[in-house]
């Protein structure tokens, strides 16, 4: 008999405790129901004032992670004209307002972002006027260091970056924004943060 009161209880907790999980990712939010997102606001308005009446319920908010790992590639140039069109770099930008204001996430303990720059991405990193060329994107690549983005330049568009001119032998590292790390080969440096559990993302 107390067999049988056991399996009854187990049962009914186990149904309990699943139409509970099913309630809560009915509608996409992993649990959270249609709930505000939880810290702040990027423009100082709720959604519903930002953008409609209704739109807060219907907004899918990120978990709160933390040791989060995001890799970007950064491998389109930049157009040479004001306003510069700095390929992937206001992407950034708002992965980070979005973190920290949006969901209250801290550099270093919730997350962590690079960016590996490479073929045409490479003049983005290259510091504005040398050897003549203009880099539109400098104060915006130096305010994401600011902010602790690791950008890596690949060792393989730097030696094409010698041979046509764009850099000039053994100035590199002084031809290159302050800051800017190296690898060896952009492609397999996004494989290689891959395999130590970066996510990758390509704006």
């Amino acid at each position: 008999m107390r067999f049988s009161t056991a399996i009854v209880v187990s049962s009914l907790l186990f149904a309990f405790a699943g139409s509970v999980q099913a309630d809560g990712d009915r509608d996409g939010h992993h649990g959270r129901g249609n709930k505000e997102c939880p810290v702040g606001l990027v423009s100082g308005l709720t959604l519903d004032q930002e953008f409609g009446p209704g739109v807060g319920a219907l907004t899918k908010c990120n978990d709160v992670r933390h040791n989060v790992k995001v890799v970007f590639q950064l491998n389109a140039g930049q157009v040479e004209t004001a306003p510069a069109n700095c390929y992937g770099l206001g992407n950034i930008s708002n992965v980070i307002d979005d973190y920290e204001i949006t969901h209250g996430m801290v550099r270093g303990r919730d997350y962590q972002i690079a960016a590996i720059v490479h073929s045409a991405g490479g003049v983005m990193v290259v510091k504005d006027g040398v050897n003549g060329h203009a880099n539109l994107c400098q104060s915006q690549v130096e305010a994401l260091i600011a902010k602790g983005v690791k950008f890596y330049f690949c060792q393989n568009t730097t030696r094409g970056y010698l041979k046509n001119g764009r850099l000039t032998a053994g100035m590199v590292k002084e031809q290159v924004i302050d800051g800017v790390e190296y690898v060896t080969a952009g492609l397999g440096a996004i494989a290689d943060f891959q395999a130590t559990g970066w996510k990758y993302v390509q704006p």
